[in-house]
């Protein structure tokens, strides 16, 4: 049975004034996107606002029409109406009612308060973003699933045969942006896994190591022995910019994690003599602000196909709606042998941390950077962020450099240190 916070017939969830505004603010922007790759698939709306709002929200009586109100706030120019996913939320209306912008969300299907967050994101002067209010709807009857990644793996395909240590080009950053190709990419010449979904080159930020100029080569003539010096590894802090991936019971948002742990990763690497590149090193999304899926996740595979990486690994944070589920996971793409290896050398280290709750193994895992990048990769889940205690544990710059030393020792078992 739905919880009901009655008042007129109405659910009322009241939101927490956002950083004390007081001013009137402007509308001016609204995108939205399905999310797939959650626990449970959700709808995300993104406001972009002049100057921060108060706001509440509510649910009506039937749990198919949400609405929220921006106070003192003014539509500028943005549509009044948007047609969104049928099977989460259908559409949206907005309407200026007095000072104030009011925002009629319709779902197809009843929902509860558990089913609907909304957050708020501070101006970010560095990368030029505004001030923005989050509006997430979870798709209601569907199941959550253990982790964001279904473990039922697409039909293996032939291993990535590596080349026998050639030499690497640097690539260089560059900050000049890319325009989205129309058509689809070439098939890879070599061995890799066919990719079946067009990549669009991702919208550069300045701040990062981005792929080149140059198209993206479709073949990675990557390395697995002689130790890990020399060898090019890139690191992919989970989430970042305008998706904070997973929260924790404290507010703990994944993306505030996974950068800091990449920072240590690279240092320890480039210590033993490693090549590190970063797809982000700020709080940035990859291709560009409120991007589909497929492009912000093709940005990321983008800086490693690009620089010719020996090895990509994403770093993430799991989640689950039970909060006493927890653990330590490495994913890779089944049919990979070289990213088995990979996994295992990996999660060997990083399975037994202090404080979490053991070992969940490595798992084959339908992930689109695993798919779709050209050399051994795998994605590392450490921990749970929906798990009180591992969130607390999270929280630790101790806890974060650890998972770095331990991601290290598991890529210098790797490549035979």
């Amino acid at each position: 049975m739905r919880k009901l916070f009655a008042l007129l017939g109405m659910l009322v969830l009241v939101l927490p004034v956002l950083f004390g505004a007081t001013k009137a603010a402007n509308v001016t922007d609204l995108h939205w996107v399905t999310r797939n790759d959650a626990p449970i698939p959700f709808v995300r709306m993104v406001f972009s606002l002049s100057s921060p709002v108060h706001a509440t929200a509510s649910i009506s009586a039937s749990g198919t029409s949400t609405t929220l109100v921006l106070k003192n706030a003014t539509l500028t120019g943005i549509p009044t109406s948007i047609v969104m996913d049928d099977g989460i939320a259908k559409s949206a209306t907005l309407s200026q009612q007095g000072a104030d912008t009011v925002v009629k969300i319709e779902t197809p299907k009843a929902i509860d308060v558990e089913d609907l967050k909304v957050f708020t994101l501070k101006k970010d002067t560095v990368n030029n973003k505004p001030y923005r209010m989050v509006v997430d709807i979870q798709k209601k009857g569907v199941a959550p699933r253990e982790n964001y990644y279904g473990k039922k793996p697409v039909a293996p395909v032939a291993d990535k045969a590596p080349a026998k240590e050639p030499p690497k080009a640097e690539v260089k950053p560059t900050a000049k942006a890319a325009e989205k190709p129309t058509a689809k990419p070439a098939t890879p010449k070599s061995n890799p896994p066919a990719k079946t979904e067009s990549k669009p080159a991702p919208k550069q930020q300045i701040t990062l190591p981005t792929v080149p100029e140059k198209p993206i080569p479709q073949v990675v003539n990557y390395r697995t022995t002689g130790g890990i010096s020399g060898k090019t590894i890139v690191l992919d802090p989970g989430h970042g910019g305008s998706d904070p991936g997973a929260i924790g019971p404290t507010g703990l948002q994944e993306k505030q994690v996974t950068l800091p742990i990449a920072e240590y990763l690279k240092s320890i690497l480039e210590a033993k003599g490693a090549k590190v590149i970063l797809t982000r090193t700020t709080d940035v999304d990859v291709y560009g602000p409120h991007a589909s899926g497929v492009d912000e996740l093709q940005a990321r595979v983008n800086v490693a196909n690009g620089n010719q990486a020996d090895a990509f690994i994403s770093i993430h944070i799991n989640s689950f709606s039970n909060p006493n589920v927890g653990g330590i996971a490495t994913y890779y793409f089944d049919g990979s042998e070289q990213s088995k290896k990979l996994a295992s050398s990996v999660q060997g280290q990083i399975a037994d941390h202090s404080g979490f709750n053991g070992d969940r193994g490595i798992q084959p895992g339908n992930l689109y950077v695993l798919r779709h990048s050209f050399m051994p990769s795998i994605l590392v889940e450490l921990g749970f962020i929906s798990n009180p205690k591992e969130e607390g544990h999270l929280k630790e710059s101790s806890t974060r450099q650890a998972f770095a030393n331990e991601l290290a020792k598991g890529l210098e078992l790797y490549f035979g240190g």
